[in-house]
């Protein structure tokens, strides 16, 4: 399929509605408890450069390896992945969705590329990853809630958008598809803007949304359901789950500080609204659920 053929067009408010974050970048060896595992890799992307070694992930029957000299975008699911002893990887996890929470690309098996084909690709990800480990030297599972000021900012935003237009490319040149053009109303797009830079803390920002798109809350969640399926109070949960999941997994913060950054005022709150989304309380999300360790 010629590349070309991929490149979707839409309108500049359609690509805004696009959310992206880097989660995390990582340069070195694995961890030794990390070199065998089942990990959960639905959220967002995982991409490995192997500068050293192989590395082998099983997903629903399906098995795919990649060895030194070669990227490897894992499977979109839960799997199981094995590193050689040996190996040494860049890693970049980053999210880049859709509202409706679909990844930017379609398909969720793994995509395998040779560096030398992208030269580009490791330039952008070997200096995004110096910029943030000069600013973040020991953290390494979750940027999104350290403190920056706003030239850094500046700089990280540039080079991570580097990255992301290299990441593109590439995924472009494998004949892998967007997942969809985005949101068709402007109105909505202005929604999911506005709910990703609420702070997940304060309450849900009803009147905000009334406001900013003109609409009323009856008549956003009708248009909200038509598009995503969801309402825009289940988007805000859904906001709010991700985060939750994640810092329970990455982080070393209580359940009760967790649930405080995300509004809930007694711990109790939290967990009962946790369980009822999850199925299983904070505690026990912490402690069974395959971890996401940067590697």
């Amino acid at each position: 399929m010629n590349p070309d053929a991929l490149r979707w067009k839409s309108p500049l408010y359609r690509w805004a509605s696009l959310r992206t974050e880097l989660l995390w970048i990582y340069e070195g060896p694995i961890a030794a408890r990390s070199t065998r595992e089942l990990v959960d890799h639905r959220l967002g992307y995982w991409v490995w450069l192997l500068r050293r070694g192989k590395v082998r992930i099983e997903m629903e029957g399906r098995t795919w390896e990649a060895k030194a000299g070669q990227w490897i975008v894992s499977p979109h699911g839960a799997a199981l992945q094995e590193f050689s002893a040996d190996a040494r990887i860049l890693s970049v996890h980053f999210r880049c969705q859709w509202p409706t929470g679909d990844n930017l690309f379609s398909g969720r098996d793994a995509v395998i590329w040779n560096a030398k084909q992208h030269p580009r690709l490791e330039k952008s990800a070997h200096s995004l990853s110096r910029l943030v480990h000069r600013h973040f030297p020991n953290v390494r599972l979750d940027l999104t809630a350290q403190a920056i000021d706003y030239p850094v900012f500046l700089r990280f935003e540039q080079r991570f958008r580097q990255w992301l237009i290299d990441f593109h490319e590439a995924m472009v040149q494998t004949n892998r598809s967007l997942a969809h053009a985005g949101v068709t109303d402007e109105r909505l797009t202005k929604a999911a803007r506005l709910m990703h830079e609420s702070p997940l803390g304060d309450p849900f920002p009803a009147m905000q949304l009334q406001r900013e798109t003109g609409l009323g809350r009856a008549h956003l969640d009708r248009l909200y359901w038509k598009e995503f399926g969801i309402t825009t109070r289940e988007y805000w949960d859904r906001l709010r789950q991700d985060v939750a999941t994640r810092k329970l997994e990455s982080t070393s913060l209580s359940i009760k500080e967790i649930g405080y950054e995300l509004g809930f005022k007694q711990a109790s709150h939290f967990t009962k609204w946790f369980c009822g989304r999850l199925g299983k309380t904070p505690k026990a999300f912490r402690e069974q659920t395959p971890t996401s360790r940067a590697r």
